[in-house]
Parts: structure tokens; sequence; C-alpha cells
């Protein structure tokens, strides 16, 4: 029952995920986990079990390497390199960026990202 990210962009993209974990070590209640390398085509499971139990909001973000980003509204400082941090924590070299809110509509979701 996991969470997956499926590219149906002509490049590859890197992507991260958020989602709702109260109690974080920082203090916030959200983590925020990425970057996952998918290929045109392919798709990335992101988290291990049922996205739908945690939380049915979730957030996102991507960008492909031609400069294309899939983003919304939503901040997060993210640093450039992977990473699984509570939403709080950052670091020297965190970048802003701004996410995408989606649903989670089944224990078994495949958010994808087109254009």
């Amino acid at each position: 029952m996991p969470l997956k990210l499926r590219n149906n962009y002509h490049t590859e993209i890197w992507a991260m995920v958020e989602w709702h974990q109260p109690n974080c070590s920082d203090g916030s209640n959200w983590v925020k986990k990425g970057w996952w390398r998918i290929g045109p085509a392919q798709t990335a499971t992101v988290f291990g079990g049922n996205p739908q139990a945690v939380n049915p909001i979730w957030y996102c973000y991507a960008y492909s390497t031609d400069g294309t980003e899939w983003r919304d509204r939503f901040q997060e400082t993210v640093p450039p390199r992977v990473f699984e941090w509570c939403s709080n924590t950052g670091s020297s070299d965190s970048r802003t960026i701004l996410m995408n809110e989606f649903v989670v509509s089944s224990p078994n979701h495949t958010h994808t990202f087109n254009r």
C-alpha cells in the first residue's frame, strides 16, 4: 500500500514529498523527504506505508532537467541533497520551493507529474 510518484514528462525529474507526522523531533508536525530521480515514464515509491491512513493531504514538488517545475503556493525549504527532515529543519544551503497539495484517494496511490 505505497505512495508512488510517476513521471509522465519527457525528461527526468527530481521530486520530494511532505506528509503529516505529529510530534516530529523539531517540534513541527510534518516530515519532508526527497530527492527521487525519476526518468520519463518511470515511477518511484516514496512512502512504503498506507499514505491515506497517515493523512489524505500530502504535498509535493518536482523539477526537471530542462527547468520545468511542478509547484503551487505551499512554501517549504529543501537542501540540494537527499534528505528526510522534519519541516522546521533546514541548512545553510537550503532553498525555498513552492509545493503542490494533493489528496491521496486510495491506500495505493500514484501521483503523476504531467506536462
